[in-house]
């Protein structure tokens, strides 16, 4: 299993993206995601790009990936997404 995590040190609510399937995950400050693969460790597994609309971690090499929260369990697509964003 492959892993990163990303923390939201800010005040504000940051916005990850996990590509190349673009899906968004809205974490709100002082919390901490885990982007999880199902293959063994690598060299560069992951690419992490920090930008003014949030953080994007980039999956090398994977078929697929999930996102956890702190305690362990499955943050879907859209969590916590602000609704004024009208997406």
């Amino acid at each position: 299993m492959s892993k990163t995590s990303v923390s939201n040190e800010t005040e504000s609510t940051l916005c990850l993206w996990v590509e190349p399937w673009g899906t968004d995950h809205w974490m709100r400050p002082g919390e901490q995601f885990s982007v999880v693969t199902e293959l063994e460790p690598e060299e560069s597994p992951f690419n992490v790009v920090v930008h003014a609309q949030g953080i994007t971690v980039w999956v090398n090499s994977a078929n697929s990936s999930e996102v956890l929260d702190q305690d362990g369990v499955v943050v879907p697509c859209g969590h916590q997404r602000p609704a004024d964003l009208g997406w």
